[in-house]
């Protein structure tokens, strides 16, 4: 039975994508720059409440900041500060196609506006393009090197190229500008684990939530930390804390359903896995995880239903669950 539990496969918003793991861009790993003050938006309000006709117009112009700012890129379309905040409305409500389009806007006015390259970065990380990504980080951390954002944001997107040594170079630049910086003490933790300096991931993922207590995320990825180590009681209540804080965190329950069929309680088990799949339907690595666990307890029925429903999603994955489900 231990042997076959050996199969778990884990979900690891850090690592690179590979056949059996799932990946999912955590919102809080990049940070965007400047927001557009409450006085600006009120001295943009006026002057289109002075420019335009109509009390219906001018109230809907106010109660959608996607709308007050188009309305300024429309009458100042080679302004700044009118794209750059469309652009940033967009990505705050997640239209990254909008919020790049904007932004890169705003770049052609300004090509040497360090927060328009950072987030647009954020966009463009949103969207899994972290070369494109890394560009424009690159350019912000060139034109503001004391940016603890850019320097936090190149580092994430170059790790999750893989870039390890880059990464960290710019994760510590980052803490060395703002110490208390959890996001960057988050991100170089997770690094640490990839390069399996569980050690330093542990002081970092730690200091992360010294800073801020309810980091579900810093939470996981110690939880992560603990788990590769073998230490699965530590895992299991750093798992628990961030599902404390956000019980809809669909890859902490599958790790947890993980460890929980790495110590032979499969109810448990199940329960986090079907969980993680009620958050996230689509979860390939727990579909998987899922019909292992179905194997282990020896109902195949179950364990095929979750390959046929893991083929329409991942069919190398779902090849490889079929082919334990035909073992003898």
């Amino acid at each position: 039975m231990a042997k076959k539990a050996q199969i778990v496969e884990r979900v690891d918003p850090k690592e690179p994508r590979s056949a059996k793991r799932a990946k999912s861009i955590t919102m809080q790993s990049v940070t965007e720059g400047p927001k557009p003050h409450i006085g600006e938006i009120i001295i943009y309000g006026l002057v289109i409440l002075l420019l335009t006709t109509g009390t219906h117009s001018r109230n809907r112009t106010w109660n959608n900041p996607i709308e007050l700012w188009a309305d300024c890129v429309k009458k100042s379309p080679n302004k700044l500060r009118p794209r750059y905040n469309l652009g940033n409305e967009f990505s705050r409500q997640g239209n990254y196609g909008q919020a790049i389009f904007h932004l890169t806007e705003a770049l052609r006015i300004d090509p040497d506006y360090s927060p328009a390259h950072n987030n647009l970065g954020s966009a463009l990380v949103r969207q899994g393009k972290y070369d494109e990504a890394v560009v424009h980080f690159t350019q912000a951390v060139r034109i503001a090197p004391t940016n603890e954002e850019a320097q936090n944001n190149l580092g994430y997107a170059l790790s999750e190229q893989g870039k390890y040594q880059e990464a960290v170079f710019h994760l510590t630049e980052a803490l060395r500008i703002k110490p208390n910086y959890a996001r960057a003490h988050n991100n170089l933790g997770n690094v640490f684990v990839r390069q399996g300096k569980y050690e330093q991931a542990v002081f970092h993922l730690t200091e992360a939530l010294r800073i801020d207590p309810n980091y579900a995320e810093a939470y996981y990825n110690l939880g992560n930390a603990f788990d590769r180590q073998g230490m699965y009681q530590e895992a299991i209540v750093d798992f628990t804390q961030a599902l404390r804080i956000n019980p809809n965190y669909a890859e902490v329950h599958n790790n947890l359903g993980d460890v929980f069929v790495r110590q032979g309680k499969y109810e448990q088990a199940i329960f986090h896995l079907t969980e993680a799949l009620r958050i996230k339907p689509n979860l390939a690595a727990t579909h998987y995880n899922l019909g292992n666990v179905y194997l282990i307890i020896g109902n195949r029925e179950l364990a095929l239903e979750e390959y046929k429903i893991l083929k329409a999603i991942n069919p190398d994955l779902a090849n490889t669950l079929y082919q334990k489900i035909r073992q003898p």
